[in-house]
């Protein structure tokens, strides 16, 4: 049967024929990783794949040309596709984000606004409260302004709260910025951020959700949601949260992924911050300043570029200009392994801008994390 669709509509049409269930296109694509060949398939390998009888009979009724709703709701995503410059990735794409492409669940699609390659950009994904007190908002604007300053991506939810906060600090600050949605890109929540999910992609960030553009946000999206928060970045740094915070299920999801999970501590008299606590006690990276999330991140860039464990997925080296001040750590560092605090006593900058410094260079592939330091790689020929 010849469904009319070619590329990535086929992508959208077996996406909606799924309603949007990753966890059924993941079982068919382990089977055929081509969504038109899925769509012509016998129904048997339907039901051989794990299929429930209902999705089914959905393929056999859109065979019959009685689902017109499908057909609709794939010919509206087409149209704000094109009217909205969305960019669409599957999993078929090279341009995927790597990490995302690791977790166990990955979204099989991914509609995009904005600069779509920042998606595989190194980034820490911020989380917290809905509603932080004012301490846990100025404490999510210092470290999302300093992390994004240091070249570190920000990937937060685009809710009220720290959400928000992280997003704005690290647009101020010149910054990458990567919101996840738990709707679709047209039918954007909370609509009060509107503003500032322009100013993302005006700035150079991007906002992606794994649903069709038209799709409207549901309270099931927002978990699904949290693991690509969580599956995009190098690690999660919770900033503020209480013991039933929704922010420890994106803690949980990154520690399932194999990412670090960062914990800022608080009052013990404060309830906003309990969840941070337990999170800490049960082996979160406690971090007060943003330079120990700097030096946490460093290895790991290393690690991923190695390919020595299971994050395999930093970016190739970027071609940026080093300022007099990197330069002047090369200088240093030498041709010998030499350990962090070496390098702060002898350059004379302090802990913060010497961890930002090397992670320009890492970033740059000037320099490597190995054991016992850092070590100068020598110039690509």
């Amino acid at each position: 049967m010849d469904t009319g669709f070619a590329g990535r509509e086929s992508w959208l049409l077996l996406w909606r024929l799924l309603e949007q269930s990753h966890t059924a296109f993941l079982k068919l694509w382990r089977v055929a990783d081509n969504p038109a060949v899925l769509l012509q398939a016998d129904p048997a390998l339907w039901r051989q794949a794990g299929l429930s009888a209902a999705r089914v009979r959905a393929l056999e009724q859109w065979r019959g040309g009685d689902d017109r709703v499908v057909r609709s709701d794939v010919e509206r995503a087409l149209q704000l596709i094109e009217r909205h410059g969305i960019t669409v990735l599957t999993l078929a794409d090279t341009a995927y984000p790597p990490l995302l492409r690791e977790i166990a669940d990955p979204p099989p699609l991914l509609f995009c606004r904005g600069e779509a390659g920042h998606l595989s950009w190194p980034q820490v994904a911020m989380v917290g409260s809905r509603r932080p007190s004012q301490n846990g908002l100025a404490t999510a604007r210092e470290f999302a302004g300093e992390l994004a300053r240091q070249g570190l991506g920000i990937t937060s939810g685009l809710a009220a709260g720290i959400d928000a906060a992280a997003h704005q600090a690290a647009v101020q600050a010149d910054g990458i910025t990567v919101a996840v949605l738990g709707s679709g890109l047209c039918d954007l929540y909370p609509r009060a951020h509107a503003a500032l999910a322009e100013s993302i992609v005006a700035r150079d960030g991007v906002l992606v959700s794994e649903f069709l553009p038209q799709t409207a946000p549901l309270q099931y999206h927002f978990p699904r949601r949290n693991r690509v928060i969580s599956g995009l970045s190098l690690g999660v740094l919770v900033v503020e949260a209480a013991l039933q915070s929704g922010t420890l299920i994106t803690a949980r999801q990154a520690l399932e992924q194999n990412r670090e999970v960062w914990a800022i501590p608080g009052s013990i008299h404060n309830p906003q911050v309990k969840g941070c606590h337990a999170l800490i006690r049960d082996g979160a990276r406690l971090v007060d300043e943003p330079v120990q999330l700097l030096e946490d991140v460093g290895p790991k860039l290393a690690q991923a570029a190695s390919g020595s464990g299971r994050v395999q997925a930093a970016p190739p080296p970027l071609d940026l200009p080093l300022d007099e001040r990197a330069r002047a750590v090369l200088t240093v560092l030498g041709w010998q392994v030499q350990s962090f605090d070496a390098l702060v006593e002898q350059s004379g900058y302090d802990a913060a801008t010497m961890a930002g410094l090397l992670l320009e260079l890492e970033l740059a592939g000037c320099i490597a994390t190995v054991a016992g330091g850092y070590e100068q790689l020598a110039p690509s020929r």
